[in-house]
C-alpha cells in the first residue's frame, strides 16, 4: 500500500493555512501523522471558528476545479446516452461501456474518497471541539452533507462500496464492501442530521455553501432513488414551496446569480470545467450529444435551442452541450450547478405519479414544459405520466450529475436502452469495476461481477 499525504492550502479572509489532517492510503486508511512546521494540526484546527471554517472550506476547494465535478458529469453522460467525445478516444471505455478491471474508474473512486476522508476528519474535529453552538452546527452540517453527497455517487457508480465513517486506520484499512442499501441508510442519516443542524440562511454569497435547503433538496434526490415516494414528495415540496427559488429564463439558468440554483460550486475565473472541455475551440467538435438525445427533443423545445448548439463536422450536424456558455475567461459568471429547482419539480412529479396523484404530477410536469415553450402534457394515466416524466427528465437534466445514467439503472431500462446503440453492451456494465489498485491494497474487496 502506498500513502498519499494531503496538504491543502485554504484561503481565508486574512491568511493562508495548510491543514494536514491525515494520510489517505489507496485503500482509504486514515492515519494521523506528525504536523509539519508550516501546517495546522488537528489539535489547533478546531480551536476557533476561523481555522475550523477553513477546514470546511477545504471540502469545497477540493471540488472547485474540473477534477471532481466535471468527472461526475462526464462519465455518467458517456456511459448512458447523453453525450460522448467525438474526436478523442481518451474516454472510449466509458462511451462504449468497456471499462477494464484495472484503473479506468480510479479517478472517480479516489476523488470521492478524498473528500469523504476530509469530511470524516472534519466531523471528528468539530464534534470534539468547544466551538460555539451556531458555528459548530453549521460546520458539522456541511461536513455531514459532503460525506452523504459522495457516498450517493459512489454507490450509484460502483454499487456496494466500503462505508468509511471513521478516521481510525485500524478500523478502516481493510473495510470490505458494504451493501448499497446500508450505504443509503448512512446517506439518509447524514442528510437528516445535516438538515437538523443547518439553517435556511446561506453562509456565503452566491449559494456556494450548503444550507438547510440544500440538504433538503439532496434528501429529495436520495429518497427518490430509494423509491420512497412520500418522503421524496415531502422534501421536494419543502424546497419548491419555500418561495426562495424560481425557474429561470434560459439566458440566466446557469449563471452564478441564477435564482433556480439551489447549490453551486464557485470557481475563481467564473468559468466551469465543463465549458473548456465541451465547447469546441474551433470548427472541430469535442463533446457531442448522442443522436438519440438530440433527436428526442419535441419540436419547439427551447432547451434544444438554448442548452445545445449545432456544429457541422464531416458533413454531419452534431449538437454539443451548451448549458454553460463560457469556454475561457477570467471574469466569467458561471459556477458549477450541483442542484437546481428544475430537478425538484421532476422529483415531485414522479413521486406524485407513483402515488397516483395524477393532477399534481401533471402540474409539476407542466411547470417544466411551460419554461421550455411546450404545451401541457397530454398524459392522463399513471403509466403515460411516468413515461412522459422519464422523457422530460432526460431532456431537462442531460449532462448533469450523471442523472441519465443513474436513472436508466433505477428504472431497469439500461440494457434495453443502451444495447440498441452500443454494440459491446452487457448488463453487468451497469456498475463500474472497483479499481485494481484498491483491490491490491485491500484483500477484503471483491470485484463486481463480470470484470
Amino acid at each position: 500500500m502506498h500513502n498519499n499525504l494531503y496538504n491543502k492550502r485554504i484561503l481565508t479572509t486574512t491568511v493562508f493555512i495548510i491543514v494536514v489532517a491525515l494520510v489517505l492510503s489507496s485503500c482509504k486508511k486514515f492515519v494521523e501523522n506528525g504536523t509539519p512546521p508550516n501546517a495546522i494540526g488537528q489539535d489547533q484546527a478546531f480551536v476557533d471558528s476561523a481555522t475550523a471554517t477553513s477546514v470546511i472550506l477545504g471540502l469545497y476547494s477540493l471540488n472547485s476545479t474540473s477534477t471532481s465535478t466535471l468527472a461526475n458529469n462526464r462519465y455518467g453522460a458517456m456511459s448512458a446516452d447523453d453525450a460522448y467525445f467525438l474526436t478523442s478516444t481518451t474516454y472510449d471505455a466509458f462511451k462504449n461501456n468497456t471499462l477494464a478491471a484495472g484503473n479506468d474508474a480510479n479517478l472517480l473512486w479516489n476523488n470521492m474518497y478524498t473528500t469523504i476522508g476530509r469530511a470524516n476528519y472534519a466531523i471528528q474535529g468539530v464534534e470534539s471541539s468547544s466551538l460555539g453552538t451556531s458555528v459548530k452546527n453549521q460546520l458539522l452540517g456541511e461536513a455531514k452533507f459532503w460525506r452523504a453527497y459522495y457516498y450517493y455517487f459512489l454507490t450509484n457508480f460502483f454499487g456496494d462500496v466500503p462505508l468509511v465513517i471513521s478516521t481510525n486506520a485500524l478500523e478502516t484499512g481493510l473495510t470490505p464492501r458494504t451493501p448499497a442499501a446500508q450505504v443509503y441508510q448512512q446517506i439518509v442519516a447524514d442528510l437528516v442530521a445535516a438538515k437538523g443542524l443547518l439553517t435556511n440562511t446561506y453562509p456565503s454569497a452566491e449559494r456556494a455553501r450548503i444550507n438547510r435547503r440544500v440538504a433538503t433538496a439532496m434528501l429529495a434526490r436520495v429518497y427518490f432513488y430509494q423509491q420512497n415516494w412520500p418522503a421524496a414528495e415531502t422534501e421536494a415540496t419543502e424546497v419548491i414551496s419555500s418561495g426562495v427559488y424560481s425557474l429561470e429564463t434560459f439566458a440566466n439558468s446557469f449563471i452564478k446569480t441564477s435564482n433556480e440554483t439551489i447549490w453551486q460550486i464557485a470557481n475563481v475565473p467564473g468559468v466551469t470545467g465543463m465549458g473548456p472541455e465541451w465547447i469546441p475551440a474551433s470548427t472541430t467538435p469535442t463533446f457531442v450529444l448522442y443522436d438519440t438525445l438530440a433527436n428526442t427533443f419535441e419540436t419547439g423545445d427551447l432547451r434544444k435551442v438554448n442548452w445545445a448548439k449545432s456544429i457541422v463536422y464531416n458533413g454531419k450536424t452534431h449538437y454539443y452541450p451548451f448549458k454553460y456558455k463560457l469556454r475561457t475567461g477570467t471574469t466569467g459568471n458561471e459556477y458549477s450547478v450541483m442542484i437546481r429547482l428544475g430537478e425538484m419539480y421532476l422529483i415531485r412529479a414522479e413521486a406524485r405519479a407513483q402515488l397516483n396523484n395524477i393532477s399534481g404530477a401533471q402540474a409539476d410536469l407542466n411547470a417544466i414544459r411551460t419554461r421550455a415553450n411546450l404545451g401541457n402534457t397530454t398524459a392522463a394515466t399513471q403509466p403515460a405520466l411516468l413515461a412522459a416524466i422519464e422523457h422530460e427528465r432526460w431532456v431537462e437534466l442531460f449532462t448533469e450529475s450523471s442523472d441519465r445514467w443513474f436513472n436508466l439503472k433505477r428504472l431497469n431500462k439500461a440494457t434495453a436502452t443502451l444495447s440498441a446503440i452500443k454494440t459491446a453492451w452487457q448488463p453487468f456494465q451497469q456498475l463500474y469495476p472497483v479499481p485494481l489498485q484498491e483491490m491490491q491494497a485491500n484483500p477484503n474487496l471483491v470485484q463486481n461481477t463480470g470484470y
